[in-house]
Formats: C-alpha cells, structure tokens, sequence
C-alpha cells in the first residue's frame, strides 16, 4: 500500500490491490476512479445547463440594450424633426424600420415626416392649415380704432387691449 500523500489517492493502494472498505469488502481504485468520473461528468452536465441558461440570458439582455438604444436614436431624430406627438411618431417610425431592409432611423423619420406631416412642426406648411375667416369688417371711425391699437400696444395692459378687442369685434 502507498503512504498518505503518495500514489493515486490518499490511502489507497496504487499496485492494484484492492481496498477494504468496512473491513471486508475490497474496493478496487478502478471503481473509486470510475465514480468520481462519473460525478465530474455529471457536474460538468450541469454546469453546461447552466451556462447555456445564461447565455440565453445575456442574449435576451443584449437585444433589450439594443431596443432601448433604438428607441433613444428614435426619440432624438423624432425631437430633431420636431414631432408632436412623440409616442404615436416613435411607433410609426419603429413600423417604418421593421419593414426596412438595412434599417436607418434618420431616413425612417423623414419618410414619416413626408407621410404625415401633421405629426410634425415641419418647416414647409401643408396645404390646408384651417384659416378661421370672420365676416369682412365694416370700418367706421379706422382713426378710432387705430388710437386704440397703438395705446393698447403702447402700454401693454391688457384692460386697452380687451377693450380694443371688444370694439373690433363689434364693428
């Protein structure tokens, strides 16, 4: 038998002998070597269950990194374009890019912009803006009525201006 600390394991025989065990029943290193090989390879089962759990894990998290970072691109060109309606644009312009083949944000939100201008301040007016005409004036003492005015803007108090208001209105 080899001493403690020598040999195979510590305490049992390395020239092939076998080990008694509880005194009467001889345990051959084969199969103390074949069970803990059977354990390692269980544990090493395991671990590659859990490896895999969190590598869909760091996969699931990765694409919500993307999607927030997505989302913030978005919401900067929808606030660079001026948008009004923030939530319904970003949701129009996300559409827009899912049916992209190489998806960019910036081109996304201009194609919007160009569909539905009345989500956005743009720059270029659209064709109907809703002008509320009111019936033509009648114009009675114009000298009246531009005194009124220039006090009105002159002071700036807003008493002058109603009043001012008040007698356009009624002309």
């Amino acid at each position: 038998m080899a001493k403690q600390g020598q040999g195979g394991l510590d305490g049992l025989g390395g020239d092939g002998e076998g080990i008694k065990v509880g005194g009467d029943v001889p345990i051959s290193e084969e199969v103390i070597w074949k069970a803990k090989a059977e354990e390692a390879e269980e544990k090493v089962a395991q671990l590659e269950g859990r490896v895999s759990e969190l590598e869909s894990a760091l996969a699931s998290a990765n694409e919500s990194v993307a999607a927030v970072e997505r989302r913030s691109q978005i919401d900067l060109e929808l606030v660079a374009a001026k948008a009004i309606d923030l939530e319904t644009a970003r949701l129009l312009t996300e559409a827009t890019i899912a049916e992209m083949d190489s998806p960019d944000v910036s081109v996304a939100v201009r194609e919007l912009c160009e569909r539905k201008p009345f989500l956005f301040a743009c720059k270029k007016p659209s064709v109907h803006q809703g002008v509320s005409m009111g019936p033509a004036a009648v114009r009675h003492g114009d000298d009246e009525l531009e005194t009124m005015a220039s006090k009105a803007r002159s002071s700036g108090n807003r008493s002058e201006l109603l009043r001012y208001l008040r007698v356009r209105r009624g002309q």
